[in-house]
This record gives C-alpha cells, structure tokens and sequence, in this order.
C-alpha cells in the first residue's frame, strides 16, 4: 500500500540553465564537474519549490537524464544501446534504443551515476523535516521491448536462445539493484514501465505478429521479469509502477485500452499502480476493479502533462469518484505521466512554447476535502509543472 493521496510521476521540464550546461558540455566547452554542479544547483531550486508548494513526496526532475528510461538500464552490465533516427509527428528525432550484449548482471560495487544521483537528492531533502525523496527508474520488461520488439533483433548474445534464463537474469540483476538503492537509503521506489501499453496498441501488435510472437507469450515474459525483479523486496520498501501510452515531447504512442493487460499487470506485487486516465483513450477504470478490498494503491492519472489545457475543478472530480466508486477507497490522484520523458520536454503550449503557467490555489485542498476527507493536498495545482519560471523552451 502506499501512504499517499497524491503525488507527482516524477520528472519536470529541464531548466534552460541546464539545456545550456549539457550543449556546452557535448561541445567540450566544458567539463563533467562543471555540469555537475549546475545541475545540482537547479535540482536544489527544485526540490525547494517542490516543498514550498505542499509537496510531501520529492524528485529530482530527473535533471540528470537524457532519456526516461535508458540512463537507468545502462548501469546493467550486457546492456548497451544502438543510435538511430526515427521520423515521428513529421519531425525526425536522433534516438536511442537499448540492446543486449552479454551476460545482464549488476554490479553493486562499480560506479554508479544513477547512485550518485540518489545521494545528491536524499542528503539534500534532509533539511526538509516531514519530506521523503522518491526514486524513479525503468523497468526490466524495458530491456525485452527494446532488443526483441523495438530493434527486433532475434539473436542474444551469450544466451542462444534460452528467454528463461535471459529473463531469470534481468530479474536477479533488478533485485541487486533495488538493494543498493536500499542500502543508500531509499524507502519509496517508482518503477516506470510502459511496455504494457505497447501490448495493448493495435499497431504495435501487428509489428509483434510478423516478428512472429504471440501476444499473451510477451505478457508472461513481462509477468515473469516484473515479478522476479521485486522478490526479497525489503520489508519497509515500498516500490510502485507506473505505466502510461507514451510521452514523448507530449506526444502519445499507443492508444488501447487497459482491459487486457490489467489481469497480469495485478499479479505482480507492487504496492501501488500510477496508470494514465487522463482522456478518452483510457476508458472506464473496471480492468482494476480487481484491486478493490486489497492492499494495492491505484494511482489515477487524471492531470494531462501533455497538453496546456487545465482540468477543471468539476473534471477531476467526477472522474476521481467514478474510480473510487469502482476500486475502492486505496486510491490517490496523479499526472498521468511526468513532464519530461525524454530531455527536451513537452510542448505544453499550443504554440511550441512553455509559457510560465500560474497555480491554482486552492484546487486541490478542496477536491481533498470533497472527495477524501484529508485534511490538506496541494496548497495550489502545479499548472504542468512546478514552476514553470525555470522551465522554458521546447526543443524539437
């Protein structure tokens, strides 16, 4: 279960400071300290503005990242990544896709970016009585989507062939891994995993049938990893996943609904689920009907980080009792999804532009009050972001 009634997915757009600091760096005009330190300073600027708008639960923006998902599952050893170029809305992107290259292990003992990271955010958030840092990696199922459905590839270095073993590897690799994370002090863990949401695209589906897969043969897959990944999870570990349809540069990939893959997604014992709801694409909340009467959190992602439209008041509202009306009580309110999957942001302004959006005082405490009996939630709605002052510019 986890202890919340809200809370943020976990990344924020980039400030220009650092888009600036990571050109500069790229170009050798500057060294990885300096970075460092300029990140540092804006996360710090961050996670004050976080807690100084009723944020009980803090991130890091994940400032530090160039992609959701990749800069995580490159501390695994026998995993790298290919670069390509993908044509998407129009607009043709440089991308990364991850790949398998030998034995998937990880070693607690190497350095660790992501590690370093953790500890820069959890010393920082000790000043803050009363605030917990929360962590947000990707997923193991990530490393079967990108090497077997995204590059397609059929051959696994060091493994010929045996998907069990592969799989009993990923799953080992994420239990040393949540560990050291443990062991650095981290007590609330996000796991980010959108494969789900490829199983359920029509599209996606078929490039999965002519690569000559069956759809319900991935979902084990995907069961199997997530499953082995979070055994001998410390007690006093709580560790959620979230899922979504995409997000890059606010833009959706996958369209479908939950239905399918709502059955598998909740044998898998997570404490709670972030799951997008924030349009029609999601549809009714009945695939989690199953969660009701049980110690697992469903996290309603009904505030769009893909667009400028503000939610109003009434929307939110109806949508979050139809949910409770359906699961249960154990629920809490979310962005379907974070701000920033990928480095250069959603374009969150009709325009191609961030505005700086005001907050909307008040929003929250009352839909609390209404809907949930807390006493208090967001001193004010974060409009897209927290604070977008700091967060300008979209790069496409």
């Amino acid at each position: 279960m986890l202890k919340i009634k809200y809370d943020i997915v976990g990344s924020f757009l980039r400030p220009e400071k650092i888009k600036e600091a990571r050109a500069k760096y790229f170009n050798q005009e500057i060294d990885l300290k300096t970075l460092r330190k300029i990140e540092d300073d804006e996360i710090a600027k961050l996670v004050d503005k976080q807690v100084a708008h009723g944020l009980k639960i803090v991130t890091d923006g994940e400032f530090r990242r160039r992609w959701w998902h990749l800069d995580w599952l490159k501390e695994f050893n026998g995993f790298t990544t290919q670069h390509l170029d993908k044509t998407r809305n129009g607009v043709t992107n440089h991308i990364e896709l991850g790949m398998i290259n030998g034995k998937i292990t990880y070693d607690k003992d190497k350095y660790h970016p992501e590690i370093e990271a953790w500890d820069y955010l959890f010393n920082l958030v000790t000043k803050y009585p009363g605030i917990e840092a929360k962590k947000c990696i990707s997923g193991p199922n990530m490393i079967l989507v990108d090497h077997f459905l995204q590059l397609g590839l059929k051959e696994v270095p060091y493994y010929n062939g045996d998907i069990d073993a592969l799989i009993d590897d990923i799953g080992k690799a994420f239990q040393i891994a949540i560990k050291d994370l443990y062991d650095h002090g981290c007590r609330y863990l996000q796991i980010d995993d959108t494969s789900w949401t490829y199983m359920i695209d029509d599209n996606f589906l078929l490039k999965v049938s002519s690569l000559g897969y069956k759809k319900e043969d991935i979902l084990e897959w995907f069961r199997k990893v997530s499953t082995k990944a979070l055994e001998n999870k410390p007690i006093d570990m709580t560790i959620a996943n979230h899922f979504c349809k995409g997000n890059f540069k606010g833009y959706p990939l996958f369209s479908g609904l939950y239905d399918t893959v709502a059955p598998i997604i909740c044998q898998i014992p997570y404490d709670g689920f972030f799951v997008e709801y924030d349009d029609e694409r999601s549809g009714s909340f009945t695939p989690w009907a199953r969660l009701k009467n049980t110690n697992v959190t469903f996290v309603a992602g009904l505030i769009s980080t893909k667009n400028p439209k503000l939610e109003t008041y009434d929307e939110i509202k109806t949508r979050y009792f139809e949910a409770k009306r359906i699961i249960g009580k154990n629920i809490a309110l979310s962005p379907q999804c974070g701000f920033a999957s990928v480095e250069e942001g959603n374009c969150i302004d009709s325009m191609g532009k961030n505005r700086p959006f005001s907050f909307m005082s008040g929003f929250f405490i009352n839909l609390i009050r209404e809907t949930i009996s807390f006493s208090f939630l967001f001193s004010s709605l974060y409009k897209k972001t927290i604070d977008l002052e700091s967060s300008r510019g979209c790069i496409i």
